[in-house]
C-alpha cells in the first residue's frame, strides 16, 4: 500500500504540467457541476413558491352534477348544456370530512371556504366579485395574507372585509370605508373594509372579497353549509399521492391537486431537470475522459519504469493500485477545487444580480450534499478512468520492456 503510494505521487510529480492541467480540467467541470444543479434548483424552487406557495396544494369541493344534454329531434346533435341545478353544489355538514383531514396529520393547514358569485357596490359603481367566506386564520396559512396587506389588519368580524387592491382602487376605497356586498341570491349588507390586500394576482385583487365563514354563509344563503376546503401539505410534491389516497376514500367529492391545474408548469420543470441532467452526464464523461487519456499517457511514459518495478518484484496487483491511486488523487483534488470553484459561482452569481436591486433574481440553495455528491462522483469518475490504464499497465511484459527501452 504504502509503496503503491509513494510511487503514484511520485508519477504525478514527475508529469506536473499534465497533472496541473487535467486537475484544471476537473475544476472546471465540477464548477460547472456545482452552480449548474445550484441553478436549475434555486429556479424551480423560486418557480413553485411564486406558482403554489401561496396557494391550495389541494382543493376538495362536490362532484359535479352531471349536465342534462338537450338534443335535436332529427341530427341528435347537442344544441344546449344545462346544470341539472341551478343552485351551486354544496358539501353539506362538512364536519366529519373537515375533521378527518386534521386528524390524518398530512396538511399543514386545512381551511374551509364558502364561496359565491356577488357584487360590490359603491355609489353607481357596481363590481362583479367572489364572496369567500373564511377562518381568516386558516385561510391566512394557505394564503399568507398576513404578509401581503397593503393596510388595515386581517381581522374580520361580522360587520368588515378584507379587499384586493385593484378593487379599492377601482372602487376608491380604503380601510375604514363601507362598501355594500350582493350575492346572486339577492341578498345584501353593509360591510366596513377593515384591510386591503395584495395577493400578487390582478384578477385576485380585483374580484375576492374576505369575510367570515358564517356571514358569508348568511349572503349566500347556504346556512351550515361549504362549498370547498382547501389545504396544504408539508411538501408540494406529495399533494398528488394524498390526493389520489382520498379521492379513493371520499369518491363522492372532487379532489384536484396543484399538479393538475398547473401542468405545463410542471413539463417545464421535467425539461429544465433533463436538460440539466444531460449537462451533467456530459461533463461527468468530459472528465473521466480526460482523466484516462492523461494516465493512459503517463502509462506510456513510464512503462520503462513499470517494467523494472515489475522486474524487482511488484506483481500486477500492486502496479494497477498505483494507477488506481492516481485516479484517485486526480479525481479527489479536482473535485476539491471544483466545489471551491462552484461555490465562488454561486456568490457571484448572487452578488451580480443583485447589484440593481439589492436582491438576487431569485435564491441559490448552497448545499453541502451537493458539494458531497458531485465530489464524489469526481473522486469515482477519476478511480474509473484508471482502471483501463491500470490493467494494460499490469500486462506489460517487464522483460520485452527493459530490453525495447
Amino acid at each position: 500500500m504504502l509503496f503503491s503510494l509513494g510511487v503514484a505521487l511520485r508519477f504525478l510529480r514527475e508529469g506536473r504540467m499534465q497533472t496541473l492541467l487535467i486537475l484544471v480540467a476537473i475544476a472546471v467541470g465540477i464548477s460547472v457541476q456545482v452552480f449548474l444543479s445550484s441553478l436549475i434548483t434555486g429556479l424551480q424552487k423560486d418557480l413553485i413558491s411564486k406558482t403554489v406557495g401561496s396557494s391550495p396544494h389541494l382543493t376538495v369541493s362536490p362532484q359535479d352534477r352531471k349536465p342534462i344534454l338537450l338534443l335535436t329531434d332529427s341530427t341528435s346533435t347537442i344544441v344546449r348544456i344545462a346544470s341539472s341545478d341551478d343552485r351551486k353544489n354544496l358539501i353539506n355538514s362538512p364536519e366529519p370530512l373537515i375533521r378527518s383531514l386534521r386528524e390524518s396529520g398530512l396538511f399543514s393547514a386545512v381551511s374551509p371556504v364558502a364561496e359565491g358569485a356577488g357584487f360590490a357596490i359603491r355609489g353607481a359603481k357596481n363590481m362583479p366579485i367572489v364572496i369567500r367566506g373564511v377562518d381568516i386564520t386558516l385561510a391566512d396559512s394557505v394564503y399568507f395574507i398576513s404578509s401581503k396587506m397593503v393596510s388595515g389588519t386581517t381581522r374580520i368580524s361580522a360587520s368588515t372585509v378584507l379587499i384586493g387592491k385593484e378593487l379599492a382602487s377601482e372602487l376608491r376605497l380604503k380601510v375604514g370605508d363601507n362598501i355594500r356586498l350582493s350575492s346572486s341570491e339577492g341578498r345584501n349588507d353593509l360591510f366596513t373594509i377593515s384591510g386591503i390586500f395584495d395577493l400578487e394576482a390582478k384578477a385576485i385583487n380585483s374580484a375576492w372579497v374576505f369575510l367570515t365563514e358564517r356571514r358569508a354563509q348568511s349572503l349566500l344563503n347556504i346556512p351550515g353549509s361549504i362549498t370547498s376546503i382547501e389545504m396544504k401539505v408539508p411538501s408540494v410534491f406529495e399533494a398528488q399521492p394524498i390526493k389520489e389516497a382520498f379521492a379513493s376514500a371520499y369518491p363522492e367529492y372532487e379532489w384536484v391537486s396543484w399538479q393538475e391545474n398547473n401542468r405545463s408548469l410542471l413539463a417545464g420543470l421535467k425539461s429544465q431537470s433533463g436538460s440539466s441532467l444531460l449537462i451533467q452526464v456530459l461533463v461527468i464523461l468530459a472528465v473521466t475522459l480526460g482523466i484516462s487519456s492523461v494516465l493512459a499517457v503517463s502509462a506510456i511514459q513510464k512503462a520503462r519504469q513499470i517494467g523494472i518495478l515489475k522486474a524487482m518484484g511488484a506483481d500486477n496487483k500492486r502496479v494497477s493500485f498505483i494507477f488506481l491511486l492516481m485516479g484517485l488523487f486526480l479525481g479527489l483534488g479536482g473535485s476539491v477545487l471544483g466545489c471551491a470553484g462552484g461555490y465562488l459561482l454561486i456568490v457571484g452569481f448572487l452578488k451580480g444580480t443583485a447589484a440593481a436591486t439589492g436582491q438576487p433574481l431569485f435564491p441559490l440553495t448552497v448545499s453541502p450534499s451537493l458539494f458531497l455528491l458531485s465530489g464524489g462522483i469526481a473522486t469515482a469518475a477519476g478511480m474509473i478512468a484508471a482502471f483501463i490504464p491500470a490493467r494494460r499497465s499490469a500486462s506489460l511484459n517487464p522483460i520485452e520492456v527493459i530490453r525495447n527501452g
